[in-house]
C-alpha cells in the first residue's frame, strides 16, 4: 500500500476527541506517512506530538488553523511548520482563544433567559471531557440536555445577535507570513456558500501572502472543484495540500486519511522541509 498524506486534523487540544497518543496510533494504522495536527487556534497538544512522531519514525509538520475575518465571514488559514515557543505567534493565537471563550459565555447568557437550569455561573463552574471534541458551551448545553445535536447548538447560536468575530484576514496574515510560516487556505469550499472564490479573491489573499489551497478535503464535492484550485494553485507556483478535517467521534463523517491522497498529488517536497 503507497503511503497517504492528511495535513489537516484535530486532537483534545481544540475540538477533536483523540490524544496525541490515541490520533498516532490510528494514522500507523491508516499507513500515512507525513501529517500534521492543526487544532483551532492552539498548539498545546504539539510538543508531545512531536515526541511521539520521532519515536514511530512518522514525518510530522507541527501546525494549526487560525481564524480571521473576510469580508465578514470567518476564513481558516493553516499555518505550518510552526514553532511552540513563538511567543509572537501565542499572541495571536491568545486573542482568537480570548474571543472564542467570550463567545461561548454570550451563548450561555443567551440560553439562561429561557432555560432556567442554564446559568453562567453554572458553567464557568463546569468542567468539560476534552475527549468529547466540541468545545465547552456546546459540551454545556449538550450536558444540559438543552441540545441533542451540533445543528440544535448552530440554531441556537444564528438566533443570537452575537456574532463571533476573529480579527480581519488582512491583518493576521501577513503577521504570521513575517513570522516565516507558509500559510494555506484551508478548505474553500466552506466559505462563499459552496461557490468558487473568484480569482480576484484569490489574488487578494495572495497578495497578502497565502502559500498555497488545500485542493482535496472532505469539503469538496467534486473533481471539477479540486481541479479550479489546483489549477489556481500551479499557475502561480502556490503549494497544493489535503486534509481530511478529522476530528475523532465528534465529527464521524470526516475520516482520517479521507480523501486519500499521496504524494504525488500534492507539494510533498516542499511540506517535508516543514517536518520535524
Amino acid at each position: 500500500m503507497r503511503p497517504i498524506i492528511d495535513l489537516h486534523m484535530h486532537t483534545t487540544a481544540s475540538d477533536g476527541t483523540q490524544t496525541p497518543s490515541e490520533l498516532l496510533e490510528a494514522i500507523l494504522k491508516k499507513n500515512i506517512a507525513l501529517f500534521s495536527i492543526t487544532d483551532h487556534d492552539s498548539i498545546s497538544n504539539i510538543d508531545e506530538m512531536i515526541l511521539l512522531a520521532n519515536e514511530a519514525n512518522v514525518k510530522f509538520i507541527p501546525g494549526v488553523e487560525v481564524s480571521a475575518m473576510y469580508k465578514g465571514q470567518e476564513f481558516h488559514l493553516l499555518t505550518y511548520g510552526i514553532r511552540t515557543d513563538d511567543a509572537e505567534l501565542m499572541k495571536i493565537l491568545s486573542t482568537n482563544q480570548i474571543i472564542r471563550d467570550d463567545h461561548n459565555r454570550k451563548v450561555i447568557e443567551y440560553v439562561s433567559t429561557f432555560v432556567p437550569e442554564v446559568s453562567t455561573a453554572d458553567y464557568d463552574a463546569y468542567e468539560r471531557n476534552p475527549k468529547s471534541g466540541g468545545w465547552k458551551s456546546e459540551n454545556y448545553l449538550s450536558d444540559k440536555n438543552v441540545t441533542q445535536s451540533l445543528n440544535d447548538f448552530f440554531d441556537i447560536v444564528s438566533k443570537m445577535d452575537e456574532q463571533l468575530v476573529f480579527p480581519r484576514l488582512e491583518e493576521v496574515l501577513p503577521k504570521l507570513v513575517k513570522l516565516g510560516y507558509p500559510v494555506i487556505l484551508a478548505h474553500p469550499p466552506a466559505y462563499n456558500r459552496r461557490q468558487f472564490l473568484s480569482f480576484s479573491t484569490l489574488d487578494e489573499l495572495r497578495h497578502w501572502g497565502i502559500s498555497g489551497i488545500e485542493c482535496y478535503s472532505p469539503y469538496f464535492r467534486f473533481d471539477s472543484d479540486t481541479t479550479y484550485y489546483r489549477n489556481y494553485c500551479k499557475r502561480n507556483n502556490m503549494m497544493i495540500t489535503s486534509g481530511s478535517d478529522h476530528h475523532g467521534d465528534f465529527i464521524p463523517a470526516r475520516v482520517l486519511g479521507i480523501p486519500r491522497i499521496l504524494a504525488d498529488q500534492i507539494s510533498y517536497d516542499r511540506l517535508l522541509k516543514l517536518a520535524r
